[in-house]
C-alpha cells in the first residue's frame, strides 16, 4: 500500500508540474453586411444595375444565418485535415458570442503544445473564415459589392497557459492509483488467504515431529523402576499386593457392637438364641 501510494504522488506531482503545457489563443471576427445600392443609384450608375446581386444570405431575414453557416462549415473534417497537413494543432472551438440584435460575432479558440502553435493556429482558422465566407455567398455568381466581409476585431496576440489541462491530467493519475491501490491490497489479502490456507493443509498432513513425541513420552506415567538391591521378583510382589488391595474386602458382622469375622455358611449353621447371644458359639 505504501509503495503504490508513494507512486501515485510521485506520478501526480511529475504531471502537475513537468508534464506537457496546454495554450490558448483566441480571436474573434465580425461579419459585415455589405451596403445594398439605393434605386436611385442604380438609375444613374447603368454598371451598379447590371451587377449580380443574388446572395443567398442577404437576402433572409435571419441576419445571424451566415454566422451559423460559417460556425459549421469551419467545424468541419476539410479544415482539421488542412490545420494536420500544414502542421497545426486539430484542437479548437468555433463558438457565436451572445450580442443583443443580430449576432454577426465568431470566436475561434485555438490550443497547442506551445504558444506559439496556439497563436497559428488562431490565424490559419481566420484565414478558413475568410475564403470559406465568400465561397458560400458566391453559390450563385454574387458581385463582391454584395457579399458579406469577415473584420477581425480581436488578433490572437498571445496565447495562455491552459492549468486546467494540468489538473485534469494529475486527477486522472490520482484516479488510477486509486484503482490500483484498492487493487494492489486485494491480490495481497488474496494471496495472503491462500498462504495461510496452504501452511493449515501441510500442518495437518504432516507427522509427529520427534520433539513432539519425545514430549508425549515424557509426559506419560513413568512404570515403576527396579533397584539393584532389590531381589528378583520383588516387583511382581508389589504388583500382587496392589491388585490384593484393590479386591474387596470379605463382609464384617457385629453382634452387639463386638465385631467378629465368620463364613457366610458358619453363620447359617447357629441357630437364632445362638446368634443373639453375646459369646459367639459355634455348633
Amino acid at each position: 500500500m505504501i509503495t503504490v501510494l508513494v507512486l501515485t504522488l510521485v506520478a501526480a506531482a511529475y504531471v502537475f508540474f513537468y508534464a506537457p503545457r496546454s495554450y490558448m489563443a483566441s480571436t474573434v471576427y465580425v461579419l459585415v453586411t455589405p451596403r445594398v445600392p439605393s434605386t436611385e443609384e442604380m438609375r444613374t450608375d447603368p454598371a451598379l444595375a447590371s451587377a449580380n446581386s443574388d446572395n443567398p444570405y442577404l437576402r433572409s431575414a435571419d441576419s445571424s444565418l451566415i454566422t451559423q453557416v460559417m460556425a459549421t462549415k469551419l467545424s468541419s473534417s476539410d479544415v482539421v485535415d488542412s490545420l494536420r497537413a500544414d502542421g497545426l494543432s486539430p484542437d479548437y472551438t468555433v463558438t457565436l458570442p451572445a450580442t443583443t440584435g443580430a449576432g454577426q460575432l465568431i470566436r475561434m479558440e485555438a490550443t497547442g503544445s506551445s504558444p506559439q502553435l496556439a497563436i497559428s493556429t488562431a490565424e490559419a482558422l481566420g484565414q478558413h473564415l475568410t475564403a470559406k465566407l465568400k465561397d458560400a455567398q458566391k453559390v450563385n455568381g454574387a458581385d463582391d459589392r454584395y457579399l458579406f466581409t469577415a473584420l477581425q476585431i480581436d488578433p490572437p496576440s498571445k496565447a495562455t497557459e491552459q492549468f486546467s489541462s494540468r489538473l485534469r491530467s494529475m486527477i486522472v493519475v490520482l484516479i488510477g492509483g486509486v484503482i490500483l491501490l484498492f487493487g494492489a491490497v486485494s491480490i495481497a489479502r488474496m494471496l495472503e488467504s491462500s498462504r495461510a490456507a496452504r501452511k493449515d493443509a501441510a500442518d495437518k498432513a504432516k507427522p509427529l515431529s520427534r520433539r513432539r513425541r519425545s514430549d508425549d513420552r515424557r509426559a506419560a506415567p513413568a512404570a515403576p523402576s527396579v533397584d539393584d538391591d532389590q531381589e528378583p521378583g520383588a516387583d511382581t510382589a508389589l504388583a500382587a499386593k496392589a491388585v490384593e488391595g484393590r479386591k474387596p474386602k470379605p463382609s464384617v458382622a457385629t453382634v452387639h457392637d463386638a465385631p467378629f469375622l465368620l463364613p457366610q455358611h458358619e453363620l447359617q449353621d447357629l441357630s437364632f438364641e445362638e446368634r443373639g447371644s453375646d459369646v459367639p458359639a459355634k455348633r
